[in-house]
């Protein structure tokens, strides 16, 4: 009898539990609210007091909503999401860089597909620049929206071009001829870490772009039909190690990091320093708008890629949800909190860093030097996503590790032999 009756209670217990999860989105437990989790990169000072704040602003308009916000640096978020990812355990919400660090999430079915939103909400998907916007579609379907676009350039100390009698290079063989003139007066032409490996494909990707014609490079950069066998890509390699073996990136460069050569750059210890229009505002600060300029990346003499004058290294970061998301309503709501008017432009404003909307960067929100900038992109066509983004993420890997070796003697040949092993082996995989 007592067995029956536990029974009873058991039957009614489980069937109050699916009527109340029928009855709408279930909260998590604890105070009742829903909780979201989000994984973004920025450590830094000057970005990560913004990103906070809008958390809070987020949470206060949606007070039944509670975000657990982790905020690390680069390269930690690329070896934590690979593993969260492959113990099927992702954030809610997570930052992405475009192309295939996007691709394999949503390739695996990790990713929330946006789409249904978009086509729900036209005014929103059609806010977005749409050459950045496109950085998150896979197989024609959106997963994930940008909220900061970036462009490279070769940015020059003002101060250290003045004091040497320098002009801004506008040719490859000019660009020498600085580099030289500086190297010849004991000042080291570039500043250069790559102490974390990532700095290299910000070259390689621009000279690939150069070197090899656009087909090829998307044939080669989609994991499944890589085979980086085109001439062009050793060209490539051969062009950025040759400004390491004249000297021209200083020496020991695999000992030091981004970081630190970029405020060595600002307190005038270089000439010249490669850089994303996203950390424009890092330079603005510590030298004023007058205290630096950009210039276009000069193509290479022998460059025979057929965008070689027109195509520049960019792209966007965006901002993606997972697939296993209890509640994608109020992640998406976030989304659009984080990619509104409103909010984009305080993000350019308060942090310098470029949003991704049409309209969003202006001469009230942005500094006169990253306005230029935007302005000076528009002489782009196309834009070649980062190289560590837009490969195989073994690829990527054996290129940067190669690449490193590079620094200290190993063959333009040798690596790309190591970049084709692995992208043949991605291929085999994917079978």
């Amino acid at each position: 009898m007592k067995r029956r009756i536990l029974a009873v209670v058991m039957m009614m217990a489980v069937t109050v539990s699916l009527i109340a999860g029928c009855g709408g989105k279930e909260k998590d437990a604890g105070d009742g609210k829903i909780k979201l989790t989000f994984l973004d990169k920025h450590p830094e000072d000057e970005y990560k007091g913004y990103f906070e704040q809008a958390v809070a602003d987020f949470e206060e308009a949606h007070p039944d909503v509670d975000i657990e916000y982790e905020n690390i640096s680069d390269q930690a978020i690329k070896e934590k999401l690979s593993v969260l990812a492959a113990g099927g355990d992702l954030p809610d919400i997570f930052f992405a860089w475009g192309g295939e660090c996007l691709n394999r999430f949503s390739r695996a079915g990790r990713t929330l597909d946006l789409t249904p939103y978009m086509e729900e909400d036209p005014k929103w998907r059609d806010s977005f620049l749409p050459s950045f916007l496109s950085s998150s579609v896979y197989e024609d379907k959106n997963y994930a929206v940008p909220y900061r676009s970036s462009v490279l350039y070769m940015l020059y100390n003002k101060k250290v071009f003045a004091d040497n009698n320098l002009e801004v290079p506008e040719t490859w063989d000019e660009f020498i001829n600085v580099c030289d003139t500086l190297k010849g007066k004991d000042i080291t032409p570039i500043a250069f870490g790559n102490s974390d490996k990532w700095y290299t494909m910000w070259y390689v990707g621009q000279f690939n772009a150069s070197y090899v014609d656009a087909g090829t490079r998307t044939d080669d950069y989609n994991p499944s039909s890589g085979e980086f066998t085109d001439s062009g890509y050793v060209k490539s390699v051969q062009t950025f190690l040759d400004l390491n073996d004249k000297g021209y990136l200083g020496t020991n460069v695999n000992s030091k990091d981004y970081y630190q050569v970029r405020e060595e750059f600002a307190a005038g210890m270089y000439g010249m320093i490669l850089d994303a229009t996203s950390q424009f505002s890092f330079y603005t600060d510590a030298m004023g708008d007058d205290g630096y300029g950009y210039f276009k990346i000069p193509i290479p003499t022998d460059a025979a890629g057929d965008e070689a004058s027109t195509i520049v290294t960019g792209g966007s970061e965006n901002y993606a949800v997972s697939a296993d998301c209890k509640h994608p309503d109020e992640a998406v709501e976030f989304l659009k909190f984080m990619t509104s008017k409103e909010q984009a432009l305080k993000q350019t404003k308060e942090t310098g860093l470029p949003n991704a909307l049409i309209g969003g960067i202006t001469a009230e929100n942005s500094d006169p030097v990253i306005a230029a900038a935007y302005e000076t992109a528009e002489d782009y066509t196309a834009i070649a996503e980062w190289l560590d983004q837009c490969v195989d993420g073994n690829v990527a890997n054996t290129y940067m590790a190669s690449l490193q070796e590079g620094l200290d003697g190993k063959s333009a040949q040798d690596i790309v032999k190591d970049v084709q092993k692995a992208a043949k082996d991605a291929a085999d995989s994917s079978k």
